[in-house]
């Protein structure tokens, strides 16, 4: 059994709290200065034990206090003992990751978070049993987060962070085998995966062929029927004589005449730039005399010309430019003239070879054929693959659901092997039930799903489904875990609910009282509980069978703190 002992400081930050057997109260109270009972550290002092049992730090609040409010070198200490062998672990804020841990006989100071929690996994568990939850795993429903607002049985964490559920340890804890459990959320995660790749095929698929998967399988029919009539038509043509001759002078004749084609493209775009310019004048001597009779008075006596001349010295100009023109004009002709004779008899002799080649019609162009053909088999050689690897998919589904109904079938035959364990826990829900609600219109009942979520527990209370019914059930379902002898040995021995009660007066003092009528058995283990003092009446203590104060083991009010300061959480980083 796992026995809470002492939570301190190293330097003394906060009052050391002294864990006892049986109900222990961390009490929020009202003073003389204020009234108000919340934010006075109840929450925070559980966050502290938490962050000891190796919380992870960045889940904690306790990385949202101010380094001025509590030095992150302050060493939070846990004292505990487990099947009555004492340990201290030591952790701070700056060597979260490097817990120390005090044995009977040894100091060990982890190198990694990980490693420690591994050493929890190892040490502190019945060594009886295989496939034990981890230990941080058994502590999320016997240390619930105040943030899952205890809204049902096995979802223990901050509504906020939408953490699955995990039914391992309540499985483990009611003597039902969680390792079928387990492997049938890994095959769940399996068929996850298989569906999506068969997903993606049909989506290549469609891409491919243009159509959905239902027509592919047509599709590479015909694929494959095209692929063979040019696979025989190429192969006809190889049986020719000399065919690898004359398929050499085919595609070296098509790659000339491209060329070809691609020059005469060239030149006869050069030629139509060419023939912009025409004609035995490109500007008109009127244009000349009307712009030189503008400028002439503005010339002066250093460049003063007759317009005669200039005429004459333009036309010079104009001539020697026809002259070039011309000759760039014939020489681009001549060469037009020359490919169009040549691309004559380059076609002549294509079409010489060609013919040796030419059945019946049907391979025109040797290069366009074998392109053709090199993608048909590409296409056809993509969807082959695809195809198989769908049905290949498709067995490896069938298989992974025949292993999930398997292990399915498992677990349910462990959930009969263990219905004295569950018989005997819902006999001791229908006792809370009794002692709260004063009836046993109530039932619990744990059934095997073939869905992701695999198991579903059901709490089911005279009039549920209202808010505060709803942590009543968490109360009583975890209590007759705590309490049950039957679970006695598997379960660690403790438990702590932060603010679970926000119910009646009268069911609050009931469900306290309820404790009381167990207190033998209470007391071999351990219950902490935060509550508020003003969630009681005046008259519920004269119905109430506890001291409060007797049983708290700490008290808190607004000038008398868990860590002693006001101070402001900081805001988490996103």
């Amino acid at each position: 059994m796992f026995k809470l002992m002492l939570l301190y400081s190293e330097p003394e930050t906060f009052k050391p709290i002294v864990f006892r057997p049986g109900l222990n109260l961390i009490l929020g109270e009202a003073n003389e200065g204020s009234i108000k009972t919340n934010g006075v550290g109840k929450s925070l002092a559980i966050e502290f034990l938490n962050f000891a049992l190796l919380k992870k730090l960045a889940e904690s609040r306790i990385s949202l206090v101010p380094k001025d409010t509590f030095d992150p070198d302050t060493e939070i200490c846990l004292k505990f003992s487990y099947n009555e062998v004492g340990f201290v672990i030591k952790r701070s804020v700056t060597g979260h990751q490097n817990p120390t841990l005090y044995g009977p006989d040894f100091v060990t100071k982890f190198s990694s978070l990980e490693d420690a929690t591994e050493f929890f996994n190892s040490e502190f568990r019945r060594p009886d049993v295989d496939d034990a939850p981890s230990f941080r795993s058994m502590l999320g429903p016997l240390i619930r987060d105040e943030r899952s607002e205890f809204k049902s049985l096995v979802l223990c964490h901050d509504t906020n962070k939408r953490i699955p559920a995990d039914y391992s340890p309540h499985l483990y804890l009611l003597n039902i085998d969680a390792k079928p459990y387990k492997e049938v959320k890994f095959l769940w995660g399996q068929l996850d995966k298989i569906r999506a790749a068969t997903a993606k095929i049909k989506e290549n698929i469609q891409t491919l062929t243009g159509k959905n998967f239902a027509e592919a399988k047509a599709e590479l029919n015909e694929l494959t029927s095209q692929v063979h009539k040019i696979q025989e038509e190429i192969d006809a043509l190889e049986n020719i004589q000399g065919y690898e001759i004359v398929k050499d002078e085919i595609l070296n004749l098509e790659s000339t005449i491209d060329e070809a084609r691609a020059r005469q493209v060239t030149l006869k775009h050069e030629l139509a730039k060419i023939r912009v310019f025409h004609g035995d004048s490109y500007i008109a001597d009127e244009e000349i005399v009307e712009l030189y009779n503008q400028f002439s008075d503005g010339l002066g006596s250093y460049i003063k010309k007759q317009l005669d001349e200039v005429i004459s010295f333009k036309r010079k100009i104009d001539d020697f430019q026809k002259d070039i023109l011309d000759g760039k004009r014939s020489e681009i002709s001549n060469d037009l003239k020359l490919i169009e004779k040549n691309l004559v008899a380059l076609d002549k002799q294509y079409k010489d070879r060609i013919s040796l080649l030419d059945h019946n019609g049907i391979l025109k162009n040797l290069k366009q054929t074998i392109a053709v053909h090199q993608r048909k088999v590409e296409d056809l050689s993509s969807l082959s693959a695809w195809m198989k690897n769908y049905a290949k998919f498709e067995i490896e589904k069938s298989e992974t659901v025949t292993q999930k109904n398997n292990r399915l079938l498992d677990l349910k035959f462990s959930l009969l092997e263990a219905s004295n364990t569950l018989d005997s826990l819902e006999e001791s829900i229908l006792d809370i039930h009794d002692f709260v609600a004063g009836n046993k219109h109530c039932s619990f009942d744990i059934e095997v799903l073939n869905t992701k979520e695999v198991v579903r527990f059901e709490l089911r209370i005279h009039d549920d489904g209202s808010h505060s019914n709803e942590r009543e059930k968490v109360f009583m379902y975890d209590v007759a875990l705590l309490l049950d002898e039957r679970i006695s040995n598997r379960h660690p021995g403790f438990l702590v609910h932060d603010n679970i009660f926000d119910v009646d007066q009268d069911t609050l003092v009931k469900s306290l009282n309820y404790l009381d009528s167990k207190r033998d058995q209470l007391n071999k283990k351990q219950y902490v509980l935060t509550i508020n003092e003003d969630k009681f009446r005046p008259a519920d203590f004269d119905s109430l069978n506890w001291s409060l104060r007797e049983v708290a083991i700490a008290r808190f009010t607004k000038k008398s703190k868990f860590l002693k300061v006001n101070y402001q959480e900081t805001k988490k980083r996103k």
